[in-house]
């Protein structure tokens, strides 16, 4: 195994004069440059930041590429940090992580008023946006080490809880991947996910910078801003979730997105109808993966060789699934049961928590807590979590597949099913329903819809109309709260 910081010093000398690093005013640099700035900041670091661990505060930005190579260049374990929490959820990461240094720049400075005080003496706080951040010098030798990351779930069931991945794990996420991408340095890759999202830090920086790739920067999601950086800088793969793709299908102009080959979805599940939609609008299939920030994350993944609509996908290579019975039995193929993934992309474990990592990671299996089924192909398809399953009558109904049918809807423009206490049956399904703007569609107009679909028990008994739905930062939406 090589630790990260090593594995970019190996592609930036094989590479070193193609550009690595477009950022989001079109400042480009070359691997060589990159790499220099890397070194020479891994020096500062070194000297100005104590202890073990550093938090990075920043936008998508060239600074923040660099600044975590460079703490891991210099020893420190990272923790990115979801800038769209509150500072008391900041508060509790920093506290928990024992961090003593933080990179951050001027535009958290309210945040940063607020938590700074957390750090006492002992701390070390580096603004990225001063001029002088990266030294004139003081390039010292690498000096990696484990854990490479705490990465802090966003709390869909409670709690945060940090998990501990290794150089080992991302190492071996990214080279199943490549393997199952087939990637190599003539891809151009868009970075418009946070990279405080490991989705976004193994598939859009870790992935492109030990293949050699070009990454071109995001700070923010706009549909014509991302079609038209795809134009111009011949995207070939960018990685974004569903209401992203649904956004694009919407955005009107002409674009040439002829390069692009492999757009993946992730974070949560894909519609169909959004799929449908894109591909219809530009002529690309979007290739729908799953994984967990506990799996580093990429577990399966649609290729343009191997692609199942509805499904996500097959394992990457080098990871290991199986959909066990609530006994740890396998179940036979398109059986519904638990997602279980192992592989050296599972994590670690969770920081400090020593007793849910033992119930989470049994053999070196991991309990996902998502259902799901293969296919005789080893096309996985996830129905929903173990908490989220609807049992009406005895029959279980998982949210999934009446989400799916009434985003099929012309005038339904998202959806969120849960299950509700009855008397008589146990459990019935509700639905949230956001509606197109103008729609006139009302409850009994989708029931109906949903009855020429589905067995009638599976039917919503209640459908509410909202504006919107909770959400975490990240954009997933939190079930929890409809309750």
């Amino acid at each position: 195994m090589a630790f990260l910081s090593e594995r970019f010093d190996r592609s930036a000398d094989e590479h070193s004069d193609r550009v690595a690093l477009v950022d989001e005013v079109g400042q480009s640099w070359t691997y060589e440059r990159l790499a220099d700035e890397v070194d020479r900041l891994s020096g500062r670091i070194r000297e100005e930041v104590p202890g073990d661990t550093a938090g990075v505060l920043l936008l998508n930005s060239q600074r923040y590429i660099v600044s975590v190579l460079a703490l891991w260049k210099a020893g420190k374990t990272v923790v990115p940090l979801n800038y769209l929490l509150p500072p008391a959820d900041l508060g509790f990461i920093l506290k928990d992580s024992g961090m003593s240094g933080l990179i951050a720049s001027k535009f958290f400075d309210e945040a940063l008023g607020k938590i700074r005080p957390l750090f006492g003496e002992r701390g070390a706080i580096l603004m990225a946006d001063d001029p002088d951040y990266i030294p004139a010098g003081g390039a010292v030798e690498g000096s990696a080490r484990d854990p490479a990351l705490f990465l802090y779930t966003s709390g869909t069931t409670g709690r945060p809880k940090g998990v501990v991945l290794s150089h080992r794990n991302l190492e071996a996420n990214v080279e199943s991947c490549q393997q199952a991408g087939d990637f190599d340095h003539t891809d151009s890759f868009l970075c418009l996910l946070p990279l405080f999202h490991t989705y976004a830090i193994t598939g859009t920086m870790l992935l492109p910078l030990l293949n050699g790739s070009k990454m071109v920067l995001v700070d923010r999601f706009h549909p014509q801003k991302v079609l038209g950086l795809v134009q111009e800088h011949k995207i070939s793969c960018f990685l974004a979730i569903p209401s992203m793709y649904r956004l694009m299908a919407a955005t009107e102009g002409d674009f040439d997105v002829s390069s692009l080959r492999f757009p993946i979805s992730g974070g949560e599940p894909l519609p169909v109808a959004i799929a449908e939609a894109f591909s219809a609008r530009f002529g690309v299939d979007i290739f729908e993966g799953y994984g967990q920030t506990e799996t580093s994350p990429v577990v399966s993944l649609n290729t343009p060789e191997h692609r199942k609509l509805g499904s996500v996908g097959r394992a990457v290579p080098q990871v290991e699934v199986a959909i066990w019975s609530e006994s740890g039995q396998v179940v036979p193929n398109g059986e519904v049961g638990e997602v279980m993934v192992r592989g050296d992309n599972v994590m670690e474990g969770y920081y400090h928590l020593e007793e849910e990592t033992s119930r989470t990671i049994i053999n070196d299996w991991l309990h996902t807590g998502d259902l799901g089924t293969i296919d005789d192909d080893g096309f996985i398809r996830i129905t929903g979590r173990k908490k989220e399953l609807i049992i009406s009558a005895g029959e279980n109904i998982y949210p999934r597949e009446v989400e799916e049918a009434l985003v099929r809807h012309p005038e339904v423009k998202e959806v969120a099913v849960i299950g509700i206490p009855d008397e008589v049956r146990g459990e019935v399904v509700k639905a949230f329903v956001i509606l197109e703007e103008g729609s006139s569609a009302g409850s009994r107009d989708l029931r109906s819809f949903c009855g020429e679909h589905m067995a009638k028990y599976k039917v919503p008994k209640v459908i509410d109309m909202v504006e919107d739905l909770p959400r975490t930062p990240t954009g997933k939406v939190l079930k929890r709260l409809l309750k």
